[in-house]
């Protein structure tokens, strides 16, 4: 697959910590990839069949199993992580009726960062929902992050080559 969005980490498959992120723990940060085959198959399910922006695709065939600068949360599969968001929206309340792919969840249950599939663009913004019930008024649940898919991976990897925490 030719990678045209996601160079940071096309360039970056292992990342070493240094400066604060420097662990007696952590050797090295390191991607871990879906085949081609997984990510067909997630595009039946979550996208009708029909490719995913090629953004996307890229991030999940570069580290859909693992990214450094993305939460995949307790999940063992994106089917999983896929699968729980929609439980959450609908155990808090709520729907995204447009289709979608989540990326990143964090904070339990209560947050998760996803792009939308219908854009019509190679390189979709990245939206937060936050399924906290008690958010101020005014505050909408949904959230444009107002950043691409690659501008926002490739934000986080900077941060992380930093030696900052990329979340």
């Amino acid at each position: 697959m030719e990678i045209k969005y996601q160079t940071a980490l096309r360039t970056n498959p292992v990342i070493k910590p240094t400066g604060q992120m420097i662990n007696s723990l952590i050797r090295a940060f390191v991607l871990k990839p879906l085949t081609i085959d997984q990510i067909v198959n997630l595009e039946a399910i979550y996208n009708n069949g029909n490719q995913f922006p090629p953004s996307l695709r890229e991030l999940l065939f570069l580290a859909g199993q693992n990214c450094y600068v993305l939460d995949y949360g307790l999940t063992d599969t994106q089917e999983e992580m896929q699968s729980d968001a929609r439980d959450w929206l609908v155990d808090y309340g709520f729907s995204i009726t447009r289709p979608f792919f989540v990326i990143d969840v964090h904070r339990g249950s209560d947050i998760f960062l996803f792009v939308y599939l219908d854009e019509g663009t190679n390189d979709p913004v990245v939206w937060q929902a936050d399924l906290d019930k008690n958010l101020p008024s005014g505050y909408s649940w949904l959230t444009n992050l107002k950043a691409s898919l690659s501008s926002f991976v490739n934000a986080r990897t900077a941060r992380l080559q930093e030696g900052r925490n990329p979340f």
